[in-house]
């Protein structure tokens, strides 16, 4: 199942997908991934870390992300609207 088959149900399945993308990665669990949580700060998501989850964001759901993009995103909710602009404008 590639990401587009994955998503087009609802974006809830989009959400649910990040979070397991970002707990399998940074192995927090995903009830700490509320919408204001800060990436860096609250989670302890590093540069590293982040790299990681951009690659793999990238190869599941067939979407191109600019690691630069990312330095503006602060909170969970930031990180998941991006993506999903992001699915949108590459799948329609």
């Amino acid at each position: 199942m590639d990401g587009h088959e994955l998503i087009t149900g609802s974006p809830a399945t989009l959400v649910d997908r990040l979070e397991t993308i970002v707990s399998r990665i940074s192995r927090i669990d995903r009830s700490e991934f509320a919408a204001d949580v800060l990436f860096r700060e609250e989670l302890g998501i590093d540069s590293l870390m982040a790299m990681e989850i951009i690659a793999t964001v990238e190869r599941e759901l067939s979407i191109q992300i600019d690691e630069a993009e990312m330095y503006g995103i602060q909170t969970v909710g930031e990180f998941t609207y991006f993506v999903q602009e992001r699915f949108r404008t590459t799948h329609g």
